[in-house]
C-alpha cells in the first residue's frame, strides 16, 4: 500500500499515522487504546516539516516512505509500552535512545543556529549510537520487517550528501523551519 494520504491534497503524517495505529491496535489493542494514542498536533506539524525538507532532497516517495516508516515504528513501540510488554532493560534501552536522539536534535539545531558548526562525522556518529539504542528493542519485539525498515530509516538519515546537502554552506528557509520548529519544543521539554 502507498502512502498517499491527503489532507487537502498533500500527504499528512497525522493521517498515516492513524492508519497505523488503527491497523496495529486492531491486532493489540482496543478503542481506549487507540484514543490514547493519536499522534500529536505538534508531532504531525514537525514530521510534515520534515517531510517537506526531504522532499526537496530525496525521490517524494521515498521521503514519505522513510516519514511512514518512523511513525510505524513509534505506534507499535507504543503501544507495546501501554500494554506492559516492554521489560525493565527495554525502557532503559528507550530511555539511552531518547537521550541520544535528543543529541541529534541538538546538533540540528545547533548546526542552523551557529555559522560554521556543522559537523558531519559527529552528526552521522549520534544517529547510529540512536539507531543502536533503539535496534535492540525493536529486534526483540518487532518483525523483521520492521527491523529492517528503520536500519533504512537511519541509513537515509545517516547520508552524508544528504547531511551535507541540510547544513553545509546556505541553510534554506525549509531546514531553518525544522530547526525553529525543533527548538521550541526542546524547549518546552517535549522532545
Amino acid at each position: 500500500m502507498v502512502a498517499t494520504s491527503m489532507e487537502g491534497g498533500a500527504w499528512c503524517a497525522r493521517d498515516i499515522s492513524l492508519r497505523a495505529q488503527k491497523k496495529f491496535l486492531s491486532r493489540v489493542g482496543g478503542a481506549a487504546s487507540a484514543r490514547s494514542l493519536v499522534l500529536d498536533e505538534h508531532a504531525a506539524k514537525l514530521l510534515d516539516q520534515f517531510l517537506t525538507v526531504l522532499r526537496e532532497r530525496v525521490e517524494k516517495r521515498e521521503a514519505e516512505k522513510l516519514v511512514k516508516h518512523v511513525i510505524k515504528a513509534a505506534v507499535k513501540l507504543g503501544v507495546l509500552r501501554r500494554h506492559g510488554q516492554l521489560s525493565a532493560a527495554d525502557d532503559r534501552a528507550l530511555a539511552a535512545f531518547r537521550s541520544k536522539f535528543h543529541t541529534v536534535l541538538m546538533a540540528v539545531v545547533s548546526f542552523c543556529e551557529v555559522e560554521f558548526s556543522y559537523d558531519r562525522n559527529f552528526l552521522q556518529d549520534a544517529l547510529r549510537d540512536s539507531h543502536q539504542s533503539l535496534k535492540s528493542v525493536v529486534e526483540r519485539h518487532l518483525s523483521d520487517k520492521s527491523v529492517s525498515r528503520l536500519a533504512g530509516v537511519f541509513g537515509l538519515a545517516s547520508r552524508g550528501d544528504l547531511l551535507d546537502s541540510l547544513f553545509a554552506g546556505q541553510i534554506d528557509e525549509n531546514v531553518l523551519k525544522l530547526s525553529r520548529m525543533l527548538r521550541k519544543e526542546l524547549d518546552r521539554g517535549l522532545l
